[in-house]
């Protein structure tokens, strides 16, 4: 795996999803694209698991803020 870019990451995921699903693969090369969606995955999850930090860390109250989408502000 090349340097970390989340939004590349995310575009490979995808692809090696569409590529396991069409089944026209031996068995060997869904495996070897398997392993590497987990190790994407993981990379993803440990890069928003350390945004959700730092976002935590930013906040005033050191508690989790919500995001709140246009609509969900005129709910308010």
């Amino acid at each position: 795996m090349k340097k970390f870019d989340f939004e590349e990451n995310i575009r490979r995921l995808d692809e090696i999803v569409i590529a396991i699903e069409s089944a026209d693969m031996p068995l060997e090369a869904s495996l070897a694209l398997y392993k590497e969606g987990v190790a994407l995955a993981t990379a993803c999850d440990e890069a928003l698991n350390a945004a959700e930090k730092e976002v935590l860390l930013l906040s005033k109250s050191g508690e989790a803020q919500p995001f709140l989408m246009r609509n969900d502000e005129d709910e308010l």
